[in-house]
């Protein structure tokens, strides 16, 4: 199993979630726990430490900010390394997210 490091920290309305390592189909679910038992309106997930992500770490991050956008919350995802962003771009992720922003029954 490939390592993932999740820190916490939070403000009033906001929980930052540092990821660090490798978010891939054998620890997505830990990364995904921590964002649903987040109370705050805003979740913001750094990925400054993140080396890989694969499709199913993506798709986690796209189903939570479904979910939260729903909740009348938002996910936000900051700091993404280029060569992280770069696949993420390949497999359309800002496009998906971009809509979320403008149509609630995406």
């Amino acid at each position: 199993m490939k390592k993932v490091e999740i820190r916490v920290r939070q403000t009033e309305k906001m929980a930052i979630l540092e990821v660090s390592g490798e978010l891939d189909y054998s620890n997505v679910e830990q990364l995904q726990q921590e964002i649903q038992r987040r109370p705050e309106e805003v979740v913001e997930i750094n990925l400054r430490e993140l080396k890989f992500i694969d499709s199913s770490g993506a798709g986690m991050l796209l189903n939570q900010a479904r979910h939260l956008y729903r909740q009348g919350r938002s996910l936000r995802i900051v700091c993404i390394p280029d060569h992280i962003r770069e696949d993420l771009e390949l497999i359309g992720f800002f496009r998906v997210l971009e809509i979320l922003k403008a149509d609630p029954d995406a």
